[in-house]
């Protein structure tokens, strides 16, 4: 075996490994690892399909790797370093919101999570202000109704992160850090009384899923 199949071997390794990560950030490395070896690969042997490929996945790979650290930055400086919110961002989805947008109505479906990155959102039932680092609407993925029992309105400008409830639900049975994690803000923010969601907490927890 020469050395340029065993950089097609070792490249076509780093691929397979990609499929076993299950963190995003290790997963971009990994990737783009096997970008230059396949790259290389395709160089030394006249692949040009692999060449070319590789050479444009290579960028893609390092962009999307830059933006899933800034955000891993950004929610950390939010939530005040944080760790247990790491488990959540490569499930993020990012927006900016306007200012007066409705976030969700009392009574709508709880099917989603939010953590304020910038900007205020306001409670109006309660008139409470949810600042950056906070979660709302976790609440509301709780109780039996799985109904928002108040209403969420943008103050200012906000950048919201949203995962949702499906996916909290994965994480929940996979990560028991995160899933202590959770309970505690929602028996704290129960306990206050003053949050969005605050309903009588009759805690509905849905089956572990089946591996």
């Amino acid at each position: 075996m020469t050395a340029v199949d065993m950089l097609g071997w070792f490249a076509g390794a780093l691929v397979l490994g990609t499929f076993y990560l299950k963190t995003m950030i290790p997963l971009r490395v990994v990737a783009i690892c096997s970008n230059i070896a396949f790259a290389s690969y395709g160089l030394l042997t006249g692949a040009i399909p692999i060449l070319v490929l590789h050479c444009l996945l290579l960028p893609l790979n390092i962009l999307r790797l830059q933006q899933m650290r800034g955000l891993i930055k950004r929610v950390k400086s939010a939530s005040h370093g944080n760790l247990s919110m790491d488990t959540l961002v490569p499930y993020m989805r990012v927006r900016t919101v306007p200012v007066g947008t409705l976030l969700f109505g009392e009574g709508d479906h709880a099917d989603e999570l939010f953590l304020v990155i910038r900007g205020t959102v306001r409670i109006v039932g309660v008139g409470v202000l949810i600042k950056p680092g906070e979660l709302i609407g976790e609440m509301g993925l709780f109780v039996s109704s799985q109904q928002r029992t108040d209403t969420a309105v943008c103050e200012t400008e906000v950048e919201l992160a949203s995962v949702s409830e499906d996916r909290i639900w994965e994480l929940f049975y996979q990560n028991p850090e995160f899933g202590a994690y959770l309970l505690r803000v929602v028996v704290q923010r129960a306990t206050r009384g003053s949050i969005a969601d605050s309903a009588p907490l009759l805690v509905s927890m849905p089956e572990s899923p089946r591996l």
